[in-house]
């Protein structure tokens, strides 16, 4: 009987530990599915992006050529810009193409990473030595720098080496004459079974806002500027140390350098027995596509803003400066004032400051992105009257969708038609213009205007400073800056916004308002003119009969008697 117990037990044990088993084996499959699920939407991801920063270059070399070919007496020095321009967009396409062709060989190889067994001094060494060669050419110096001669480890060789030739790459990008970039390989001083790879340089150094974002797949470091990269050199790094179950971090200070830190486990595998890796026929090859240029700097120039300026604000937001540039040399300077915002978050500022007529802005921009700004835009009450277009390369149907539901008015794929964004911002300016005759039509001269509600379904913003106007009618001592400081606005947003409306200044705008409600005192009491005239807030009777002749082309008395002729005939 007891034998038979020991038995039961023996097999309840025996199917409990093959249980354990194949649920560990479960859980194993199903971390490795998780795993390779994030792999693929990171690549998914990747090519969405890659997709936008094709069609930016191509926006440029398409639409300059056009430009070229349609300006027969173009200038030597305008003529020689859009030629560097050219080429250097080509020289962009050139990265983009490699760094599609590295994303492509690293997703075809996800379940055949050749891992290999050998000494990772020697690998990182030959690494550093053939970029050597590209540090020279701008004078910086590149050190190599192991305790050991020998750390015996688990790596993928072909990773290793696209980890640090985006590090180093970007170390000496970054870094001037006469700088010095270390790369250190050492065994973690925490942890002996990690070995810690740093690139360390003396560079620009990265921004401490940037620094969370640094290794986001679309993310730019605006305080680069015309030196920023494609956003997915470091991406792509992160994710081929995701791989070599490390981590990768950044230490940096703006102006004094940065440190990247590559932590990878010694052993990948303790019951896995990978091939030996030997340098003699495993050459570290390094292409020279790496070419070190020298970006002209193609930023607008600063605009001088100045209240009385009858051209029409046009506001560029887009990271990409040769795009903005392109942008910029469809509009004329004789129509048009032109800003330059590189990301939303300037470009709201530059909104908010000086109310642009039109907002052009690119979807994916580091910071705020275009959609992120139209929407802000659209729920402010300041800046909801302004019309946006939307540039973006994505292409999709859903794309298209989210753009509008942000609120942008027109949607553009790059690379976009210039006569097709011309008539679209003319066409826009134009609306508004005649938003203005709308209102001048029906509400200025409309003598019920206080019970009137404003045409337009964003403005709200206007109807709030009507409210405030008849609410303060009677007070002399009430003027524009007043009704600036009761909106918390400044009297040129508060200028501009008005204007925007009705083509009035605020000063005008205030005088219509009292003027339209003296005509309905006029028209509806029996009152004299004085009367009306202090109701109006204005208590100098001879001013108020000179400014109200002057709008109306009648006295106040005269435009009595014509209402009253009117009533009885």
């Amino acid at each position: 009987m007891k034998s038979s117990s020991y038995i039961f037990l023996f097999l309840i044990l025996i199917f409990f530990i093959g249980f354990l088993a194949v649920l560990y084996q479960l859980l194993k499959v199903k971390k490795d599915y998780k795993f390779l699920l994030s792999l693929e939407e990171r690549y998914t991801e990747t090519f969405k992006y890659l997709t936008h920063e094709f069609r930016a270059p191509l926006t440029v070399i398409i639409g300059l050529i056009k430009q070229l070919k349609k300006n027969e007496h173009i200038s030597q020095h305008t003529f020689d810009t859009y030629l560097s321009m050219i080429e250097q967009q080509g020289r962009n396409l050139t990265d983009l193409t490699n760094q599609l062709s590295d994303t492509l060989i690293i997703k075809n190889s996800l379940n055949e990473v050749e891992w290999k067994t050998g000494n990772l001094v020697v690998y990182v060494e030959m690494i550093a030595e053939t970029f050597q060669v590209f540090a020279a050419q701008k004078d910086i110096d590149l050190i190599f720098f192991s305790k050991e001669p020998q750390i015996e480890t688990d790596f993928v060789p072909s990773y290793i080496n696209k980890i640090f030739r985006n590090l180093l790459f970007n170390a000496i990008k970054y870094s001037n004459a006469g700088d010095k970039i270390s790369l250190v390989i050492e065994k973690s001083n925490k942890s002996k079974e990690n070995i810690i790879i740093k690139v360390i340089d003396q560079g620009k150094g990265i921004d401490n806002e940037a620094l969370p974002h640094i290794f986001d797949l679309y993310y730019k470091d605006s305080s680069n500027g015309k030196n920023a990269g494609t956003g997915i050199g470091l991406a792509l790094s992160k994710q081929l140390v995701d791989i070599l179950d490390g981590n990768i971090s950044v230490e940096s200070k703006l102006g004094m350098g940065s440190t990247f830190t590559v932590e990878l486990p010694v052993v990948h595998n303790d019951k896995k027995i990978f091939s030996y890796w030997l340098p003699k026929n495993n050459n570290v090859h390094i292409k020279p596509e790496f070419e070190i240029t020298y970006e002209k700097n193609f930023s607008l120039p600063a605009v001088e803003m100045n209240e009385n300026d009858p051209r029409d604000i046009l506001l560029i937001a887009e990271d990409n400066k040769d795009v903005a540039y392109y942008i910029k040399e469809l509009f004329s300077q004789e129509e048009y004032k032109i800003l330059h915002a590189r990301n939303g978050d300037e470009a709201l500022i530059l909104a908010n400051k000086y109310i642009p007529d039109v907002v052009i802005t690119d979807v994916l921009m580091p910071g705020k992105n275009g959609m992120q700004l139209c929407s802000e835009i659209k729920s402010s009450q300041l800046l909801n009257h302004i019309p946006v277009i939307m540039l973006t390369a994505l292409i999709s149907e859903s794309d298209a969708m989210d753009g509008f539901k942000s609120g942008a008015d027109v949607f553009l794929r790059k690379p976009f038609n210039s006569d097709e964004l011309q008539m679209q911002v003319k066409k826009l300016v134009s609306n508004k213009k005649l938003l203005k005759d709308k209102f001048n039509r029906t509400v200025i001269k409309n003598e019920g205007i206080k019970s009137t509600k404003i045409i337009n379904q964003d403005s709200n913003f206007l109807q709030r400073i009507n409210d405030i106007l008849y609410r303060e009618m009677k007070n002399p001592d009430f003027k524009v800056n007043n009704l600036a400081n009761e909106l918390a606005i400044s009297t040129s947003q508060l200028n501009k916004k008005i204007n925007d409306f009705t083509g009035y200044s605020s000063s005008v705008y205030i005088l219509q308002i009292k003027l339209a409600y003296a005509k309905k005192i006029l028209s509806t009491y029996d009152k004299s003119i004085g009367e009306v005239a202090s109701d109006c807030g204005v208590y100098d009777v001879n001013y108020f009969s000179r400014v109200f002749k002057k709008y109306t082309g009648l006295t106040p008395s005269q435009y009595k008697h014509s209402i009253q002729n009117l009533a009885n005939s």
